[in-house]
């Protein structure tokens, strides 16, 4: 019974604001009709007076007529207006994750952080990038591990929303020749002079192919984008770790595609000259 008399009374309430409705329309219309009836039995007022109040009343009855239907469905468009943030609230809860990552596909055509092809890190993941949608990008994997640069046969699908929180790390920003980093450790058995000598004789020799090609190409990349660029001259710097072993890091520029290779090259011959024997899978450069 309780529902039924909502249910009369809000059809009652509906009834009441639709005459009223009705009623200001009629008596708008009615008010218009008579004054412009006065107007034209009126000889001494000109045409133009005349076509004046004809617009000025015409403006005049639809901002009140506006005016007078807000006020009569004011709390009928108060319920509705309710109504509708209440579903776009829930409609935003519902949809952060999507929303998210249209803010991040968003992002990554703004700031222009990577395109198909380009060798990326996003949080744990780095990958080579094959597909791009407006909420997720497919990466070929690149590792298992940091150190390595190889693809590994999987494809990471990331959800975009992951380039609002995280900083995306663009391996081949310059484009064919990167600045690479080996890093070598040994021990204090091993001069560190002399192995530091020997470690950048190898880099030398092995870059040698690549160091005028690297050289221009860097130099395009440094007056194209007003950056500074490093040398493309191998460089070795030592690094302490504790009181048994150091670090030596090398940096080299090579070819972006030629990364893995000549990484593996230049270890390999590094061992055999500190060993004395080289390492069963070493291939030549």
């Amino acid at each position: 019974m309780a529902i039924a008399d909502w249910f009369n009374h809000l059809e009652h309430g509906y009834i009441v604001d639709l005459t009223r409705s009705i009623g200001l329309i009629v008596l708008l219309i009615m008010a218009r009709a008579v004054i412009l009836r006065s107007l034209s039995a009126n000889p001494h007022i000109p045409i133009e007076a005349r076509r004046r109040w004809s617009v000025n009343l015409r403006n005049a009855g639809f901002l009140l007529g506006v005016f007078g239907l807000l006020t009569i469905w004011a709390r009928e468009l108060e319920a509705f207006a309710l109504s509708m943030v209440a579903f776009a609230a829930a409609m935003v809860v519902a949809t952060k994750e999507l929303i998210m990552c249209i803010g991040g596909a968003f992002l990554r055509t703004m700031s222009n952080s990577y395109t198909l092809g380009d060798h990326i890190e996003v949080g744990q993941h780095r990958g080579r990038v094959v597909d791009i949608t407006l909420f997720s990008t497919t990466i070929m994997e690149i590792g298992p591990s940091h150190a390595a640069h190889q693809l590994t046969g999987r494809a990471i699908s990331l959800p975009n929303s992951l380039l609002l929180t995280n900083a995306v790390i663009r391996e081949n920003y310059m484009g064919d020749f990167v600045v690479h980093v080996i890093t070598v450790p040994a021990s204090y058995s091993l001069d560190p002079a002399s192995t530091e000598a020997m470690l950048l004789d190898t880099a030398r020799t092995i870059c040698e192919p690549f160091l005028a090609d690297a050289r221009r190409h860097m130099n395009h990349i440094e007056a194209r984008y007003l950056i500074d660029i490093p040398s493309v001259e191998p460089r070795v710097a030592i690094q302490p770790v504790d009181d048994k072993q150091y670090r030596l890091i090398l940096r080299i520029a090579i070819p972006a595609k030629e990364r893995h290779r000549v990484e593996q090259a230049i270890l390999h011959r590094f061992m055999f000259q500190t060993y004395g024997k080289p390492a069963p899978e070493a291939a030549a450069p």
